[in-house]
């Protein structure tokens, strides 16, 4: 049986359990809340939403409803909840928003889904990689806002207390050496740990970092400082089941909160404002559970949050009447506050995916077998073990260019010397299975290698051309528009060639597959980067952060996440993130969400 076919077993049955009417503590019927005022009301119960709303409720006196477009956390899928599959499980699925981002210029025109989490949880079922970045990035940010509360010194209490970092117990591949107690925290509510199903290719990339230059090794790649190949973090709980940031947050005692209500399967379709002397201020929010029905309104006496993401969020804003006024004027939508810089500075990843055949047949491309999934299912049910607790990837890699590639015009785009510009995932199967560009090779096994540009120049927009909250809005990140990120791109396929093409490897790669061998040349290799490139959904910075002093033209939000021009709004999701992290952003969130919670409860003690 093919990918196709088992993804789609596995949908349709994931569909029947997101279907399921949800047990007491979670609501679905927008009569329940219809009208009603609430302290906070937090739009969109991702992985930024339902952190606030579980560390905003901690105080009794503040009342929150939390609106998710999505299906509640119960009755979680399998393809979520085992580790293997949930990259696998790809898009077009129930869980999933799956976006469409417009025709890309730099990847010939080429357009593809994009995966984001559509779940009470949101993308932290997607992600399944925990990375922090380099504290270079956080300073920066820092810099960038005006506020040195977002440095990376600041910020660490902050990822220490979402990570609960499991120790590698006995009998486990990893020694001390693969990791930094001292830069992880272990009591938070989402699990992270070093990975625990060993692959193929572990030895051999011991032997790599051992022995060839610019291979060196990061003992941690969460400590702040990522440049070399280290062990990953997978986000796995002790159990064995893929970490997510509802059942690490909401547990039975959240829920059971008379000061929480949570709606799920409700689209926020618009907010509504009142006027003051000092402005417009956010009051309401709109939401209907499809286009066809009726909306209903509930009402915030404190703030509205928004925790939409880097594509919703400023759709949500635009649909508004906040947003620039070109724009909203050609809609004929009211304008609320003319902001912008609302839905632009898009910044993301852009991924090469490329595959090695290999010679061995335990690799995790036996995934392809359906009898076999199905006994590995049967075994992870009952022991939380075997092939489907496998991670992402077991090595990540993180690397600068040489500074030669870059012009006087657009310079370094990276934060500073200790950050990446391009990072490697050492896969063992097919990297095709969620890259969205290449077919799945066919029989036999691959090890595969992602090579992403992680510091890029292209700038990208995120923009409405209706005003059906329903249709998507129009997502142009702009891949490979900045030819600095190009250049990144081929540097990084020539190193991702000189790691796989270590002697090393010999006994376990026969020789490079895909996307194109051939590619040689410069030009060559760009040609590939444009025909095969993809992305890892990684975006960011739609409504970005801007010191106090400036105003719309800057920025969109304050460093405190409130939102310039307009009174008791806030939003603390990706799109208030001003620079690009050089790593997976799933880590970034967490923190940026636990201290947008303080910023909240230090307004309003």
């Amino acid at each position: 049986m093919n990918t196709s076919r088992i993804l789609n077993l596995l949908s349709a049955v994931a569909l029947l359990s997101l279907l399921q009417v949800c047990s007491a503590g979670l609501l679905t019927d927008p009569a329940a809340v219809s009208n009603k005022k609430y302290d906070f009301v937090i739009v969109g119960g991702g992985t930024a939403g339902v952190i606030m709303a579980a560390r905003i409720t901690e105080n009794p006196r503040h009342t929150v409803l939390l609106i998710e477009s999505g299906a509640s956390h119960e009755n979680i899928p399998l393809p979520l909840r085992a580790p293997a599959l949930g990259v696998r499980s790809g898009s077009n699925e129930p869980w999933t928003w799956n976006h469409t981002i417009v025709p890309q210029i730099g990847l010939e025109n080429r357009t593809f889904t994009y995966q984001t989490g559509h779940i009470l949880g949101g993308s932290s079922y997607v992600y399944g990689l925990y990375t922090r970045s380099t504290d270079q990035i956080y300073d920066k940010i820092a810099k960038v806002s005006g506020d040195n509360g977002w440095s990376w010194n600041s910020l660490v209490p902050y990822f220490n207390k979402a990570e609960g970092f499991i120790l590698p117990g006995n009998g486990s591949e990893w020694s001390g050496s693969d990791f930094e107690s001292s830069a992880h925290g272990t009591r938070g509510p989402f699990n992270t740990r070093l990975p625990i199903f060993p692959n193929d290719i572990d030895p051999f990339i011991a032997q790599l970092v051992a022995t060839v230059p610019g291979f060196s090794k990061r003992h941690d790649i969460s400590s702040g400082k990522a440049l070399g190949v280290g062990v990953s973090q997978p986000s796995i709980t002790k159990a064995g089941s893929a970490s997510n940031v509802a059942t690490g947050y909401l547990t039975p005692d959240v829920l059971a909160r008379q000061n929480l209500d949570i709606i799920t399967g409700a689209r926020a379709t618009k907010l509504t404002f009142k006027s003051s002397p000092s402005g417009p201020v956010a009051n309401g929010v709109q939401f209907t559970p499809s286009p066809n029905a009726n909306t209903t309104s509930v009402f915030a006496n404190k703030e509205i949050i928004l925790s939409a993401g880097a594509f919703n969020t400023p759709q949500l804003l635009q649909l508004s009447g906040i947003g620039s006024s070109t724009l909203l004027k050609s809609l004929k939508i009211p304008v609320i506050l003319n902001s912008p810089q609302v839905g632009r500075n898009l910044r993301d990843h852009v991924t090469m995916p490329m595959q090695w055949l290999a010679s061995v047949n335990t690799t995790l491309d036996r995934l392809q077998n359906a009898t076999f999934v199905t006994e590995q299912t049967a075994l992870w049910e009952s022991t939380g073990a075997g092939i489907l607790t496998a991670s992402v990837a077991n090595h990540l890699g993180f690397f600068r260019v040489n500074s030669s590639v870059f012009d006087a015009q657009t310079g370094d785009p990276s934060a500073g010397p200790d950050c990446a510009h391009y990072e490697f995932l050492f896969r063992v199967n097919s990297f095709a299975a969620f890259s969205f560009t290449l077919p799945y090779p066919g029989q036999g096994s691959y090890v595969s290698m992602g090579m992403q540009v992680t510091s890029t120049s292209s700038i990208g927009t995120v923009t409405i051309n209706t005003t059906n909250p329903f249709t998507s809005p129009l997502i142009d990140p702009q891949y490979f528009t900045s030819p600095t990120d190009i250049k990144i791109g081929i540097q990084g396929v020539r190193a991702a060639r000189q790691a796989y093409g270590s002697p090393i490897f010999k006994d376990i790669l026969v020789r490079e597959f895909g996307p194109n061998p051939n590619a040689t040349t410069d030009a060559e290799i760009e040609a590939m980067l444009r025909h095969s490139g993809t992305t890892l959904f990684h975006a960011v910075g739609t409504a970005q952060m801007a010191p106090f002093k400036s105003g719309v033209e800057k920025g969109v939000v304050n460093p405190d996440l409130t939102v310039k021009g307009v009174k008791g709004l806030r939003i603390v999701d990706a799109s208030v993130i001003p620079v690009l992290p050089d790593a997976h952003t799933l880590a970034p969130v967490l923190a940026f969400a636990e201290r947008g919670a303080d910023l909240v409860k230090a307004a309003w003690p």
